[in-house]
């Protein structure tokens, strides 16, 4: 808490660090017993025939902050709506009271509007907290985006992945003759090249556009390594045990660094031989993708109810696009607790390879792989993170 002679801060997140020592609050396993005006409320003497109620009780009833009819516990404290509406707005509009005395004003049902520091300073005593301002806003906020959320088509999620699909080899067999293998540093390049292309990707979604930034961000981050493993899967399907990268390097289960082979085998046995036997179409690999990319449950995600139903359509549209195979759709589900087996082991490889000094890991893969915060440089980065969330600068901001 700062005060500045007679200023309330409404910046500080403590007000209790620096209020009047005599104040007390007691805390009994969550239940927060606040002191309440013990001033009378009403002057002169009570009719003796009149039964005084118990003051726990009445206090159960009354507005911490005036004493007037409690309406409930708002922001954190038992209170009226009076005082609920004044904190709301001091809150929203960051107002710094001043008071006039020497903030000891009386904050009853009568004088509560006098002097809105010392209710304002009250508020803060009785245990409400700005945070539960912000949230409310937030939820609020969140509810009114997921209803506006438009639906996903085929047609849209076609016109996505054709932006950003290289062109297919027409004679692939002919072809992996002149293909170099890869090194660590050829998977690293076309990583970062691929996730560049997710980025591309999904900006071409309107319903992606329409969610914020932070949880376009979040959705970006969640499973991108996810989208890595069935990228090259889908490349790697003209081939025999070869993973094709989609900078067009190659990388032969036999004969390659051990690290890399161990990855690109379950590539192939466990994505690329079920997906051969299944004879994935283009329609149904997309679906697919965006059911992994539309994942409610990724961290820092705010409105999960619009990301949950476009998930729910993009299901939608492959129990459609597999209706006539019975049993198909969810044949291709379940390849996805596989590809987020091989994604983890990916990471995991990588982040081995670049502590031990053999992969160069530069602030795009730390970012979105390994979740770690990249060092500045003078390189403008199309990702970046400020505290402690990733921001598209580039990318994203349409």
């Amino acid at each position: 808490m700062k005060i500045s002679g007679t200023s309330l801060d409404l910046s500080a997140t403590d007000y209790g660090i620096t209020l009047d020592p005599t104040f007390t609050m007691l805390e009994f396993d969550g239940l927060r017993v606040l002191p309440v005006q013990t001033e009378p409320l009403i002057t002169g003497h009570m009719p003796a025939s009149v039964p005084v109620a118990a003051p726990q009780q009445s206090s159960m009833n009354l507005c911490a902050i005036c004493a007037d009819r409690a309406t409930g516990k708002h922001y954190g404290a038992s209170s009226c709506d009076g005082c609920k509406g004044f904190f709301r707005r001091s809150v929203r509009k960051n107002h710094a009271y001043t008071c006039r005395f020497s903030r000891q004003c009386v904050v009853d049902k009568d004088k509560r509007n006098q002097c809105r520091y010392c209710r304002l300073r009250k508020c803060f005593r009785a245990g409400m907290r700005k945070e539960a301002v912000q949230n409310e806003r937030d939820r609020i906020s969140c509810r009114r985006e997921g209803q506006g959320v438009g639906t996903l088509t085929i047609d849209v999620l076609m016109q996505a992945e054709a932006c950003t699909h290289q062109n297919p080899s027409q004679n692939p067999m002919r072809d992996i003759k002149t293909k170099k293998i890869a090194g660590v540093s050829d998977v690293c390049e076309s990583m970062k090249q691929q996730l560049l292309l997710l980025v591309e990707w999904a900006k071409r979604i309107p319903e992606f556009c329409e969610l914020s930034v932070d949880d376009r961000v979040a959705l970006l981050r969640a499973h991108s390594a996810e989208h890595l493993i069935l990228g090259v899967a889908r490349r790697s399907l003209p081939y025999n045990d070869i993973i094709l990268l989609g900078n067009d390097f190659i990388i032969p289960v036999r004969g390659t660094e051990q690290e890399m082979s161990k990855v690109a085998t379950r590539i192939l046995e466990e994505l690329v031989r079920p997906l051969k036997e299944l004879n994935i179409t283009d329609t149904e690999f997309v679906c697919l993708k965006t059911i992994v990319f539309f994942a409610p449950d990724c961290p820092g995600l705010q409105c999960t109810q619009a990301v949950r139903r476009l998930r729910f359509q993009a299901q939608v549209l492959l129990d459609e696009a597999t209706s006539e195979q019975r049993g198909r759709f969810g044949e291709l589900l379940l390849l996805l607790t596989t590809l987020q087996s091989v994604a983890w082991q990916m990471v995991e490889q990588l982040q081995l390879m670049r502590l031990l000094g053999k992969a160069n890991v530069d602030n795009l893969l730390m970012e979105m792989l390994l979740g770690e915060e990249a060092s500045r440089g003078s390189e403008a980065l199309p990702i970046t993170l400020e505290k402690n969330k990733c921001l598209i600068k580039l990318n994203v901001h349409l």
